[in-house]
């Protein structure tokens, strides 16, 4: 999959406008005096709404009202309802940008101009802020929206395709899930898909299962099998082929059988799979308008990596993320250099939690995993490997403790330094066996890699990439900085779509898609 090919697909929006606007004959010294007080808020109405965004683009009017007269009146309400269609394109809820009944001139002009600014900075930002909490990598990596350039540009009567175009995402991976909106939604406007009862699994061709129709009926509307496919209550060859096209786009085994996994994932409603599509399209409005064209990017509910060269994949690979009560953060940090044969110096946590319990059980565990305490016992060897030490009368591991470079180092032979304060890396392990699993959510929060060695050689480049096997067989820790760091986007995309419109889904491995959905559903103030 890609999230990073720069290629703007534009939409053209084909919306015609009013030119021209009517003022009001004289500067209302109302609203004048309502926008430029101190209150960080404005009611308005029965709505409470944020005047920053309003204000300057009222003081380059001198205060005149935008939308009011016969000419402007008419022109403002057909840009909501202009506005609207496209939100629901887009993956915003309409209601948002409705304006409700005033009975005063002032009251709507500026409920209007919120709404416009509003609908702008939604589809150029995100509606919801990029909170780790939610799957974004920070505000910081946040676009920045001129409200009041967008208010002047369609009050003055440019044309609103051409305005709305500039604003959402300029990558050919956000069209493409725009797509698979439209195709989802009209999936939920059709009344969904029946639901495939539980049972035994059915993975045999020996047999018919009653449930294998609504199977093929269920493929079928996703376009995984092809509908002259639609008879017969076996498994044959090409409704297995089908399963395993689903099974590859939801992260399943591909086995081509009915498990539990399988049929939970094809019961999942359309309308479910729409608002999931939906919070990640906010996800990528997030994203910096101009990524580095060389990156490395990594999608943590796939637990997949690319490397990108100027633009292209130049590496792809598997990757092990944080587990459930280890999540690995996402971030936009850069990666500035390469340790081989690096040695690790065990977090706190993980020697209180992990190791100390198995010194309990063995003394001899810092011996044979290659350890030694740090600091306390520089002139006493035997205690300075954990022997001699009555580790009953520890609560907690009261020492640092650090494990030297080899073949049994946790981050194996290679680390890949990260700026960041959450003290996360990339790495190789020696538990090699993680990446022949699809879930792979298995680490303490680093990111562990399958191919590190080779990573190591495209990063360092030159006749260096060819000394990284020998530099590692030589078992001493070196550090290798690169010319220039290369940035790093750890990103949660749960939802996106290939180039052919495959549309992909993964589960909500942190719970990030429920925070962002329960966010999204929340009325405009």
């Amino acid at each position: 999959m890609s999230f990073v090919r720069p290629l703007f697909v534009g939409v053209s929006l084909a919306l015609a406008s009013a030119a021209g606007s009517a003022f009001a004959a004289e500067p209302p010294a109302e609203l004048q005096k309502r926008l430029e007080g101190d209150a960080q808020t404005l009611k308005v109405g029965d709505r409470m709404i944020d005047p920053e965004p309003l204000r300057a683009f009222y003081r380059q009017r001198s205060h005149r009202l935008a939308w009011s007269g016969t000419v402007a009146e008419s022109k403002g309400d057909r840009l909501i309802m202009d506005i609207q269609s496209i939100a629901v394109g887009e993956g915003l809820n309409p209601d948002n940008y409705a304006i409700p009944p005033t009975m005063s001139d002032v009251d709507r002009d500026v409920l209007l101009s919120d709404a416009l600014a509003r609908f702008g900075h939604d589809l150029a930002t995100g509606r919801v802020a990029p909170t780790r909490q939610v799957g974004g990598m920070g505000p910081e990596t946040r676009p920045r929206f001129d409200a009041s350039r967008f208010l002047s540009d369609i009050s003055s009567g440019k044309d609103l395709g051409i305005v709305i175009d500039a604003l959402p995402p300029p990558y050919a991976g956000y069209q493409r899930l725009k797509a698979a909106l439209e195709t989802y939604r009209r999936l939920a406007a059709t009344g969904d898909w029946t639901a495939i009862p539980d049972g035994p699994s059915i993975k045999t061709a020996e047999h018919e299962d009653e449930r294998v129709p609504l199977v093929r009926r269920r493929l079928i509307q996703t376009g995984d099998l092809t509908p002259d496919r639609d008879k017969g209550k076996s498994l044959d060859k090409p409704l297995m082929e089908a399963l395993k096209r689903f099974q590859v786009r939801h992260g399943i085994e591909p086995d081509g059988f009915v498990g539990k996994q399988t049929l939970a994932a094809m019961n999942v409603p359309a309308q479910d799979r729409m608002h999931q599509i939906q919070a990640n399209l906010d996800r990528w409005r997030w994203m910096p308008r101009k990524l580095d064209p060389s990156h490395i990017a990594v999608n943590l509910p796939a637990a997949h990596l690319e490397l990108v060269r100027e633009g292209r994949i130049e590496m792809e690979m598997r990757v092990v993320v944080g587990d459930l009560q280890h999540q690995t953060p996402p971030m936009m940090t850069t990666l500035g250099s390469v340790v081989l044969n690096p040695t690790w110096t065990v977090p706190p946590n993980i020697a209180t939690k992990e190791i100390l319990p198995k010194l309990r059980k063995d003394s001899h565990y810092l011996v044979a995993n290659n350890m030694t305490i740090l600091d306390a016992f520089a002139d006493d060897s035997q205690k300075s490997q954990g022997l001699g030490i009555d580790w009953s009368k520890h609560a907690r591991f009261p020492w640092r403790l650090r494990q030297r470079p080899g073949p049994d180092n946790a981050l194996g032979q290679v680390k890949f330094n990260l700026s960041n304060s959450d003290d996360i890396y990339l790495h190789d392990t020696p538990k090699r066996q993680y990446f022949g699993r699809i879930f792979r959510a298995l680490s303490h929060g680093c990111i562990r890699l399958e191919r590190p060695v080779d990573l190591a050689k495209a990063l360092v480049g030159g006749e260096m990439a060819d000394k990284v096997p020998d530099l590692i067989a030589a078992a001493d820790t070196r550090t290798l900085k690169l010319d220039k760091p290369l940035t790093v986007y750890l990103m949660y995309f749960t939802a996106w779509a290939d180039e052919d419109g495959t549309v992909h889904f993964r589960d909500d491995l942190y719970g990030h898609d429920g925070r962002l959905k329960a966010a999204l559903r929340r009325p405009a103030r």
